[in-house]
């Protein structure tokens, strides 16, 4: 059934491709699409009112910009509309030739409570204020980012209530705020336009066939939990001419037509799973599939290495180019264009090529004609460039791991390490930043690993300057721990790497466990001890992990496991191994070795 399912979305991507070949013989209309810019630097209206003309001239539609009265209208602190005046003044003045969709943006860091109607009062008031100014600017619409820089009002494990409320009782709230946001907007911009730079693309691992007590129970230990419940306000409220925009911003990464197309899918069907059914019809007719594009991805721009780093300066522009092509292309309308160390307005390391690229796509498309570059060779060829320059970088490591001692009892598994067995056994090597990732680790991580006839003893001391801040996702066995922090262990039997059984526990104590053939066998459901148990400034692991767990009797003195401790900080987007990796955990070829004595 999955080879059928899979043959048949191939043909539907293939037939897609071959309709836009057919139309380019019988000479296509132009495809109705948009290129929207954002990026660092976001311009503000005065900005705009003094520049447009010569910002017109660069290859896009449109822009999002800001106003200096403020953005974070989830704020619960009311905005003195005194503020706006100058934003108002030169929103008016603006006079748009080219960039006919224009929205201004809104950022959703804040600390409100859903439940507390005086702070959505206040953020009522904030969110018509900057609609205004997008209605006096003429704008399409407003740019919700639901990326939260600073509190998070998505999550529900943070959540302020979340001891007597369920988070039935959240996603509740979440809607009918979700409405009222809706409605504020559209006092001021009726009809508007809502870009989002991610809706239910986000949530991908939960758009398959499950129970949805299970989804449910998987979507509350997530970051964004209460994202769909706020989507679905959205469309219960919103007029008939709203369009919501899901504006895909995993596309940044892809490299091949079918991960658009496959998003699509995603967005437009697969997404119905987390939409009330009496919203379907509204989500056909107003939800919109977006895409995005990054140019410092692209052009090696960013501070840690990426494939862009590898790729020559005449592979750069052509992996843009095609990428700009297939998002306009499978995009229902909007695609916006995201930047960072670049400024495309006040010509400041704009990348050699980067705007013929856009051009060069545009024109394609808007004749209808094939793009005409395969990026699948220079994408190997970038590929091959980092592996061999990271191989350069990467020793494995081996340890010495010593039976535990007959006079010293096994540990307590409390994630206490104050064990006398902890005390009588050398610590490994710290744990070493992905050799694809930042190699300064902003907080250090130590393992000690020992044995004795029934199972491996395993202890991780993590320090954590900021425990608050962390990331922890999981309530329950088996969940999706690996989304937020967590530490790992990968172990596989004698003589090889693969399968291998793996471990993994959040500082909440929640674990998660596999063995790893050639998929991931959750039925795996081995008997093992674990704890974790976060402190002021670190979490702690401790796990006890019987032999019986990983399908072997006890090693003779003198075994060699191929073996990896890891720990993910997930809030501080750091990697770390005890035996050096290059992009991931699962990398067991790159395992280190135990020599067990």
């Amino acid at each position: 059934m999955i080879q059928k399912t899979v043959a048949l979305w191939t043909f539907a991507c293939l037939l897609c491709v071959s309709t836009l070949q057919a139309d380019t013989a019988k000479g296509a209309r132009a495809l109705d699409k948009k290129l929207i810019q954002y990026g660092w630097g976001v311009p503000t209206p005065d900005f705009i009112r003094a520049n447009i003309r010569e910002m017109e001239k660069r290859p896009f539609d449109g822009l999002i910009f800001q106003l200096r009265g403020g953005r974070n209208v989830l704020q619960p602190v009311k905005w003195d509309e005194a503020k706006f005046a100058e934003d108002y003044e030169n929103c008016k003045a603006i006079q748009w030739k080219r960039f006919t969709d224009n929205f201004i943006i809104m950022l959703a860091a804040s600390d409100q409570d859903w439940f507390n109607d005086a702070h959505w009062e206040a953020i009522e008031n904030n969110v018509r204020l900057v609609a205004r100014g997008a209605r006096l600017a003429r704008c399409v619409g407003v740019c919700f980012d639901a990326e939260p820089y600073g509190g998070n009002p998505w999550s529900y494990t943070q959540a302020a209530h979340k001891k007597t409320k369920s988070f039935a009782e959240y996603e509740a709230i979440a809607r009918r705020r979700g409405a009222q946001y809706i409605r504020a907007v559209e006092s001021e911009l009726p009809g508007a336009k809502i870009m989002t730079f991610f809706q239910l693309s986000y949530f991908d691992q939960l758009l398959v066939p499950m129970d949805p007590k299970v989804r449910a129970e998987k979507l509350s230990s997530l970051h964004y939990a209460l994202l769909p419940a706020f989507l679905n306000g959205m469309l219960d409220a919103a007029s008939p001419d709203v369009r919501i925009i899901d504006g895909n911003e995993g596309a940044y990464y892809y490299t091949k037509p079918k991960q658009y197309y496959r998003n699509y899918h995603t967005v437009a069907q697969r997404g119905l799973l987390l939409v009330d059914p009496n919203n379907w019809a509204k989500y056909h007719d107003q939800v919109q599939v977006g895409n995005a594009l990054y140019v410092d991805q692209y052009f090696g721009l960013r501070t840690r290495k990426v494939l862009g780093h590898y790729l020559t300066p005449d592979e750069r522009p052509k992996w843009f180019e095609h990428n700009i092509y297939w998002a306009l292309y499978t995009a229902d309308k909007y695609v916006w264009c995201y930047s960072e160390r670049m400024h495309w307005f006040k010509n400041q390391n704009i990348p050699p090529g980067a705007e013929a690229a856009i051009r060069s796509a545009r024109k394609k498309l808007g004749a209808g004609e094939p793009l005409g570059i395969d990026i699948l060779p220079l994408v190997e060829a970038g590929e091959k460039r980092r592996k061999a320059e990271i191989q350069k970088r990467l020793v494995s490591r081996t340890a010495t791991i010593h039976r535990l001692p007959n006079d010293v009892p096994k540990p307590k598994i409390d994630a206490v390490l104050d064990d006398a067995a902890w005390k009588r056994t050398a610590p490994l090597a710290p744990l070493l930043a992905l050799a694809a990732t930042p190699s300064k680790l902003g907080a250090q991580t130590q393992a000690w690993v020992t044995y004795d006839t029934e199972g491996v003893y395993v202890a991780v001391r993590c320090e954590e300057p900021q425990p608050k801040r962390m990331k922890i996702v999981g309530e329950k066995h088996d969940d999706d721990v690996w989304s937020g922090e967590d530490v790992e262990v990968m172990i596989a039997p004698p003589g090889r790497t693969s399968p291998f059984f793996h471990f993994m526990l959040n500082p909440k104590g929640v674990a998660w466990d596999s063995d790893h053939g050639k998929v991931n066998n959750l039925k795996y459901d081995p008997q093992w001890t674990h704890a974790a148990r976060i402190g002021a400034k670190e979490w702690t692991a401790e796990m006890a992990i019987p032999w019986a767990a990983l399908k072997m009797q006890m090693p003779k003195p003198g075994t060699t496991l191929r073996a990896n401790v890891c720990r993910q900080r997930r809030h501080a987007h750091e990697l770390s191994a005890w035996s050096p990796m290059v992009k991931g955990f699962l990398e067991h070829e790159l395992f280190g070795t135990w020599v067990l004595k």
